[in-house]
């Protein structure tokens, strides 16, 4: 019996199946060693062929892919840490930059409600110190965050890192102020008694002023170290950000100068006042400037008088006009004066009594009506002191009213046989609100004579100053006001004929010193009369300056325009004394005009550069670059002139200040 075999198609025996192989080739390791020939090992392809012998990996191979897998997974690693940690850092700096954020606003906060403290009606010293403190803190804690490590490593942020540096280093400034500034002002704050500041029944108190003097020094080279460190601190790419470092850097400026005042003062009105343990006596030179008739720091000076102090008691003598003999005589004036005052305002600067003050440097004019005064043989002064109508009637808005007695009163009245225009007989009555329109104006519209002028300029002044001395008991607060702002507005000048003294007061603008600083730009708008009359009275005057651009170099350009109106009523102003209408060149007298030469001063350092109108002459003083021209007006007419002025590249944004011959408003 045969055998039963399944044949294919062939006819052939079918192969048996092959087994099963996986996609992926297959190499079995035998303990034989590589040159084993069984089967195992082999595998065949999908159609049977003959199998193919793979070589299995060596053992340094397999040592390599777990070193290359380690490495992976320690970068992985590593790449994770570094994540985690960029986000945390992130994260800290988010928190760090919006806690310092709401430190920087609270410290502005608090420095805006003492600036509101300052300026407010009743300044209390004590909440002053504490807001002091107050904004000290604030910076401090806002330093505790920028000195973290974490702001550090910001600054190598791509794009932005300069500006977290820039912020850095403001903060860093600020925390010095806080750290050296602040505590020195607020321990002024607490020391000084402004109660006790002021002059009671003629005896001056500073009200512990002079025991400040060394913290007010601190305090002032902190702040101004700060303002030039701030000068240094480039730009950032937020505006917003660059606007609110300027500022500071302004307020920081401004903050400065008035510690540099207030020290300056402190350090010597204890011995300028008479007041300090030395005691003794002083006598000052008192200048009554009259603004009816323009001079540069104010009006020709009139009257003059003698102001003692002893151990801080005050008594004024009565004014008068110096002797004609005691002036200069032309070629002595050539000698005294320099080469440019001489051609700016003439050798009448010095030889005639009320041309002192010609020029815009008080200290000039100062130290020419000592030398006048001594001349006249009344002896040496310790200083000299100006003062006007002005700043006397504002003196009476704290004092009160004062009234001129009986030989005042008839002065003004219209002089020994003039008609008058107050009312035979009638007492006058000097106020708040009067005072320099009656000093500056209705004395001159009566018949009086020129000498009965001058006889009630100094009588009213007299009576002015000795109802002051003696009736500001517990008015001192209104009365530092009233200071501070007359000197701001050129009403108040003061000079010491001691070397030492006066050189701290140069720096203050109570000086009246022409600015020499190219850091601190100062336009000067002066005037000086020529109608020789009392027309300035209607002279409107109206200064301004706006920022123009910026050149190349960094120095800044502003446009300066004045005008000036003259608004006297032609039919009415006709009707005046000659006096008061002032005379020509010829002598013959005017019809309402007033003739007036305008002169224009570049900051230190700085320039004119062009003008709407010409000027008669360009010449320089003191370094200064000056534009002088003479301005005639007829009742009603206006004159305006635009001057484009160029500051130091030096002064950077600050912008300028415009100091000019004070008005009688």
């Amino acid at each position: 019996m045969s055998d039963f075999r399944p044949t294919g198609a062939s006819g052939e025996p079918p192969k048996p199946p092959a087994p099963p192989v996986s996609s992926a080739a297959t190499v079995t390791s035998r303990a034989d060693g590589p040159n084993d020939s069984s089967d195992a090992g082999y595998q065949t392809d999908s159609n049977g062929s003959a199998p193919q012998r793979r070589r299995r990996m060596s053992r340094a191979s397999v040592a390599r892919m777990k070193r290359a897998r380690t490495r992976r997974r320690i970068v992985l690693a590593v790449l994770g840490v570094l994540i985690l940690t960029i986000v945390a850092l992130t994260g800290w700096f988010a928190v760090s930059a919006w806690t310092a954020k709401g430190e920087v606003e609270a410290a502005v906060n608090s420095a805006k409600s003492l600036q509101t403290q300052v300026q407010g009606g009743d300044i209390d010293l004590d909440k002053i110190a504490d807001g002091i403190d107050e904004v000290s803190l604030h910076i401090d804690r806002t330093y505790a965050q920028t000195n973290q490590p974490v702001w550090a490593l910001a600054e190598f942020t791509p794009h932005y890192g300069s500006d977290i540096k820039t912020v850095r280093e403001v903060v860093r400034v600020l925390e010095d102020v806080s750290n050296n500034a602040m505590p020195a002002l607020a321990n002024v704050a607490r020391t000084v008694d402004l109660d006790d500041i002021g002059i009671k029944d003629g005896v001056i108190s500073l009200g512990g002023l002079d025991d400040v003097a060394p913290d007010l020094a601190r305090a002032n080279q902190s702040l101004t170290d700060a303002a030039a460190q701030l000068n240094t601190v480039g730009e950032t790419h937020f505006p917003q950000l660059n606007s609110a470092i300027a500022q500071g850097r302004e307020q920081l400026g401004t903050l400065a100068d008035l510690t540099g005042t207030a020290g300056n003062l402190a350090s010597i009105l204890p011995s300028m006042l008479a007041t300090g343990e030395s005691g003794g006596t002083r006598t000052y030179l008192v200048l009554a400037q009259n603004n009816a008739e323009l001079r540069a720091t104010g009006g020709i000076a009139s009257s003059w008088g003698v102001l003692t102090i002893s151990a801080g008691r005050l008594a004024l003598g009565s004014f008068v006009t110096p002797p004609a003999d005691a002036v200069f005589g032309d070629a002595e004036a050539r000698s005294v004066l320099t080469a440019d005052e001489r051609n700016l305002f003439s050798t009448k600067m010095a030889t005639d009594y009320q041309d002192i003050n010609f020029t815009p440097d008080f200290t000039r004019t100062a130290k020419l009506a000592h030398d006048i005064w001594k001349r006249a043989g009344n002896g040496g002064v310790d200083g000299v002191v100006s003062v006007d109508p002005v700043f006397l009637q504002r003196l009476l808005a704290v004092a009160g009213p004062v009234a001129l007695d009986d030989t005042a009163s008839t002065l003004l009245d219209g002089g020994a046989g003039g008609s008058g225009t107050g009312g035979s007989g009638s007492a006058v009555t000097l106020n708040g609100q009067n005072a320099a329109q009656i000093l500056l104006n209705r004395i001159y519209l009566g018949s009086s004579t020129q000498s009965e002028q001058d006889v009630f300029f100094a009588l009213a002044a007299s009576q002015v100053f000795d109802h002051v001395l003696h009736n500001l008991d517990g008015k001192g607060m209104q009365m530092l006001k009233t200071v501070r702002q007359a000197v701001e507005d050129g009403h108040l000048y003061l000079w010491s004929a001691h070397e030492a003294e006066q050189e701290q007061l140069a720096g203050v603008q109570v000086s009246g010193a022409l600015s020499a600083k190219p850091a601190q730009p100062e336009i000067g708008v002066y005037f000086n009369d020529a109608t020789m009359g009392k027309m300035d009275w209607y002279l409107k005057r109206e200064v301004t300056s706006k920022y123009d651009k910026t050149y190349p170099n960094g120095a800044r350009q502003y446009t300066l325009t004045v005008t000036l109106t003259n608004t006297a009523d032609a039919s009415a102003v006709t009707a005046t004394p000659d006096l008061l209408r002032g005379y020509d060149d010829d002598g013959k007298p005017r019809h309402g005009e007033i003739e007036t030469v305008l002169y224009v001063y570049a900051p230190a350092g700085g320039r004119l550069v062009d003008w709407s109108e010409d000027f008669d002459q360009i010449a320089t003083h003191d370094g200064l670059t000056v534009g002088a021209k003479t301005v005639t007006l007829k009742p009603g007419e206006r004159f305006t002139t635009t001057i484009h002025v160029l500051a130091s590249a030096s002064a950077g944004n600050t912008e300028p200040t415009i100091r000019q011959t004070p008005s009688t408003d």
